[in-house]
């Protein structure tokens, strides 16, 4: 069940990733939130957001045995140019056949979205406006948004 006690200010979140690091993010991938949350075009596809979590339990699934949870801190995502995608916003948007970057040709697809988004606990990180920025800048950002 989501905590509705959750807050950006003070709380942290979970990611599930290789234990070799976080995947880095492709800023100027296609933007749609419904491609991102239901791994259109597979597992590895290009997006610009890394998903997170408020249950560290979800992460630790999505680490699987051989991965690492790592964490982030919203609040302090804005100091690196990270946008944050709360889990609210997101099911504001999951509505219908989507609002805004959740827009999407099926209804269906997005009312599964909101569900995996419910399910999951899910926030995102949103790295669209840094896609001027060297990969190493860029692996640099990802890091501090969720470190080890």
């Amino acid at each position: 069940m989501a905590s509705s006690s959750w807050k950006a200010n003070k709380d942290q979140l979970f990611r599930g990733d290789a234990e070799s690091g976080v995947a880095l993010p492709t800023p100027s991938a296609p933007s749609s939130i419904v491609r991102h949350v239901l791994y259109l075009e597979g597992y590895g596809r290009e997006t610009p957001y890394l998903s997170g979590t408020e249950s560290r339990e979800i992460a630790d699934r999505f680490a699987g045995a051989d991965g690492y949870v790592y964490t982030g801190r919203p609040k302090d995502w804005v100091n690196l140019g990270v946008k944050h995608r709360s889990r609210k916003e997101l099911l504001q948007l999951l509505r219908g056949k989507g609002k805004g970057d959740a827009e999407w040709p099926s209804a269906f697809e997005v009312m599964r979205a909101r569900q995996y988004v419910e399910e999951w606990q899910e926030h995102l990180a949103d790295f669209r406006n840094m896609d001027d920025i060297a990969e190493d800048k860029l692996r640099d950002v990802t890091k501090k948004a969720y470190s080890k």
